[in-house]
């Protein structure tokens, strides 16, 4: 009990970059039992300019048999020069029942922050499904649609063009895949699709790439590269985000 309390600390303590690969280390299996990961990430630079970010995630899963239930959660800070330019924190609790071997039924819940995007606060509430397409020794495709509720507060002036707070429908799609190279090398992807159900041209799309290198029972090495575009960003933000880091992936549990 004392071991799960610290996993759950270190879940709520921790935290991401807009949006989180809630598909990495996603278990198909009906092993009973708590399982998941803590990841840390660093970049120190100095001489000209000082710049430095930590990054400290994590997840936790609980399998119950053929349906399962896990939180993520993720956070970043950073300095340049003595001065924090990232703030940002992310959480996902999501639970997954499954009917059969290809569809599953999903519920989740999200919550995160970025400053850096004058995001204050975003906070979504769906539902959907989830396709099982296809599943080998060394391959696994996965299709999922769901229907989820978005607010977003932004710091902005009361001039400002877009709204300082939104509320909107939204239809949420995602294709991953994972491809084992060999024994010790992977590589997963997953790509969303978020769109307005009122207007189809206000849509969100992330898309998250990392290769994972297995170096052991408990220890991992990743390289990923995130991709972030918003079609209608509040004021003075950019559309288009990209973000790369390698780290380590410590795993425990697993059965």
């Amino acid at each position: 009990m004392n071991t799960l309390l610290l996993f759950i600390t270190l879940i709520f303590c921790s935290s991401i970059f807009a949006q989180v690969n809630t598909e990495r280390f996603r278990e198909d299996e009906d092993t009973v039992g708590f399982s998941g990961y803590i990841d840390l990430e660093g970049i120190l630079a100095t001489g000209n300019t000082d710049f430095q970010i930590i990054s400290l995630g994590s997840r936790l899963n609980y399998n119950w048999g053929d349906d399962y239930t896990f939180i993520i959660a993720d956070a970043g800070y950073g300095w340049e020069n003595g001065n924090a330019f990232v703030d940002q924190i992310f959480a996902h609790l999501r639970h997954v029942i499954t009917t059969g071997n290809l569809l599953q039924i999903e519920f989740f819940t999200q919550f995160d922050n970025n400053k850096k995007r004058l995001l204050l606060a975003r906070e979504l509430l769906g539902g959907g499904v989830r396709f099982r397409i296809l599943k080998t020794e060394h391959f696994k495709f996965r299709l999922g649609t769901a229907y989820m509720f978005e607010t977003e507060r932004y710091d902005l002036h009361t001039n400002s063009t877009h709204p300082r707070t939104t509320s909107f429908h939204r239809f949420t799609s995602y294709v991953t895949f994972k491809y084992q190279l060999n024994k010790l090398l992977s590589f997963v992807s997953t790509t969303y699709y978020q769109p307005r159900f009122a207007n189809l041209k206000d849509y969100k799309l992330f898309s998250e790439n990392a290769f994972l290198i297995d170096t052991g029972e408990i220890l991992d090495l990743f390289i990923k590269f995130n991709l972030r575009y918003d079609s209608r960003p509040p004021d003075t933000v950019k559309n288009f985000d990209t973000f790369s880091r390698i780290g380590f992936s410590f795993k425990f549990g697993g059965g």
